[in-house]
């Protein structure tokens, strides 16, 4: 789940790795996951399993484990547009997702999930995002419930051409820290590594228009601001705000939003959202081969069909 954007433009800058060794890389990412997503099914549907025979995938998983004394849950989603902090991540299209959970004892827990993302973001990539989490979550006081950890995100295979002719990883790690109370919830998250590869070096190129260098993104920050609202009949109401705090790098800050209508029956939910951000398109932007260019943070609709198990 990631912000550059501009990645594409400069790909003919970046340093080719073989096709053998991207692919055998999303192998091992898919078949992680996959394997992870087979357990979580069979386990959490036993009945189903003896007759021969599952936003974002991680919020899905996170709310499902919220509600189960399962060990293990997890959810599949399909949605129209993927965005990460209000950025599109799929060049406005659309975006498969799973992701499994596991609760361990004491509040403790574990997790991973895949989705596919544009190549005209991530250059050189095989068009994964695959991330790793793990913290704790649990009740601090009445109504209240606390939610800490890391998130890793991957790109595998996907590089950032650097200043010196060499290339860097979009790689990512944050801390997180989040507090829920009824329909709201507050997150913030802190990058403890240079913000999806965002440091002098690839200053240059980490966006559609070159930012001046001005030190590593290290320390960057976001807020998440979130209230749900159940209208009744499975009907939630969500209204989101957010602000991506790009440390060093004024320009490449922006807020986001979004407004969602969800309806759930069963294991399966349905959604439509509008989302938007006050992101510049001069760097928040991205080009195919043919040389368009979309704009990643513009307004638009998204629409999204989950189930969990």
């Amino acid at each position: 789940m990631v912000q550059r954007a501009g990645a594409s433009l400069v790909s003919c800058f970046f340093t080719m790795t073989s096709s053998s060794s991207k692919s055998w890389l999303a192998s091992r990412s898919l078949a992680v996951t996959a394997a992870l997503l087979l357990i979580a099914f069979f386990y959490a549907n036993p009945s189903q399993a003896q007759d021969g025979i599952a936003q974002t995938a991680t919020d899905h998983v996170a709310n499902k484990t919220a509600d189960s004394k399962l060990p293990l849950t997890g959810s599949v989603n399909l949605l129209s547009d993927y965005r990460f902090r209000g950025i599109s991540q799929t060049w406005q299209g659309a975006a498969v997702q799973a992701g499994v959970e596991l609760a361990l004892p004491h509040g403790w827990y574990l997790g991973t999930s895949l989705s596919n993302v544009s190549t005209h973001s991530y250059g050189q990539g095989q068009g994964l995002e695959h991330d790793i989490y793990g913290g704790w979550r649990g009740d601090i006081a009445a109504g209240w419930q606390l939610d800490t950890g890391l998130q890793h995100y991957r790109y595998p295979g996907a590089r950032l051409a650097t200043d010196n002719g060499s290339t860097r990883r979009f790689d990512t790690t944050e801390f997180y820290l989040g507090a829920t109370q009824g329909g709201f919830s507050a997150k913030w998250s802190l990058a403890l590594s240079p913000y999806f590869g965002l440091q002098n070096d690839t200053a240059g190129t980490a966006f559609a228009t070159a930012l001046a260098p001005t030190g590593s993104s290290r320390g960057s920050q976001y807020l998440d601001l979130n209230y749900q609202h159940a209208l009744g009949d499975g009907v939630v109401l969500g209204v989101h705000g957010g602000y991506t705090a790009v440390r060093h790098y004024r320009d490449a800050s922006y807020a986001d939003w979004r407004l969602s209508l969800a309806k759930t029956w069963g294991a399966w939910t349905a959604s439509v959202a509008y989302a938007g951000t006050s992101a510049d398109a001069a760097y928040y932007s991205a080009g195919n081969g043919s040389g368009q260019l979309r704009s990643l943070g513009r307004s638009g609709w998204v629409l999204g069909l989950s189930a969990a198990f």
